[in-house]
């Protein structure tokens, strides 16, 4: 019954983002000039590599690699930031209060909205990558394969755990849209997007360490193109772990106060 309730809901949110070819310039074409945008504002400087200091190391990558990482999980981020305007088409469409009273498992639900918001990058990813590593050699240094696995299911997790939180948060507010496009812009600057981290002023660097984001890209852009081992991303893929028990145990909690509240008060459905 739960695998059948995440399968559901994730056809469902496929087929409504999917209703127009327009959407295939918004996950693939736009943010494929992002990543050439953050790109080509290094080149007036000549640089061609980027350094990373972290935990008292430094490394030396590549810089195309540099920004397509970034953007890659960004756009992943972006993806999951997103996925809680879901709850906001339920109420638009008039369904949500059905959702709340099916029998369906709520993690399930928001399983399933997260499992559609990962498959519309997968559009992302494929042309990016291929286009990125074709055209601009990027220059990959992978010395530690386990850790480089380690770094991406973690920061896949963390972030898909951070999405399933504000899919439940969503669903308590009417503004899911207004937030989301609030959270983008401060997001990529705090994150380390686009500097490394070492160049972001030492008072916002807590803001920073906040976001699951930072620590995914740390990790994977060091095991991918610095060649580091898993004792080098050591930390940061402990704090993704953590991150991820933390935003799935605070989806889970959000989901039952909604459902809660909405007993109570029969509020949560009226504009």
């Amino acid at each position: 019954m739960f695998l059948r309730v995440v399968l559901a809901e994730a056809r469902k949110n496929l087929k409504q983002y999917f209703f127009t070819v327009r959407v295939l310039f918004w996950t693939l074409a736009l943010p494929l000039g992002n990543g050439l945008y953050l790109y080509f504002l290094y080149l007036p400087f000549g640089a061609e590599t980027v350094s990373l200091e972290f935990s008292a190391s430094s490394f030396t990558v590549d810089l195309a690699g540099f920004t397509l990482i970034g953007q890659l999980l960004y756009s992943f981020f972006t993806m999951m930031l997103l996925a809680g305007v879901a709850f906001d088409r339920e109420r638009w469409q008039g369904t949500l209060e059905s959702v709340l009273l099916s029998p369906a498992n709520r993690v399930a639900i928001l399983l399933g909205m997260a499992i559609a918001n990962t498959l519309n990058y997968l559009w992302l990813l494929v042309g990016v990558m291929i286009s990125w590593v074709l055209f601009l050699n990027v220059n990959i240094l992978i010395v530690d394969p386990l850790a480089l696995f380690a770094s991406i299911l973690l920061s896949y997790l963390s972030l898909a755990a951070l999405g399933m939180s504000l899919e439940a948060f969503c669903i308590h507010s009417r503004r899911a849209h207004m937030y989301a496009n609030m959270l983008q812009e401060p997001i990529m600057f705090l994150s380390g997007l686009i500097f490394p981290l070492q160049s972001m002023p030492e008072a916002l660097l807590p803001v920073s360490y906040l976001l699951p984001l930072t620590f995914g890209l740390i990790s994977v852009r060091l095991t991918l193109l610095g060649g580091a081992s898993i004792f080098d991303v050591a930390i940061p893929l402990t704090v993704l772990a953590f991150m991820v028990l933390i935003f799935f145990g605070l989806a889970i909690w959000l989901m039952g106060y909604a459902e809660r509240s909405a007993k109570a008060k029969a509020t949560l459905t009226q504009f």
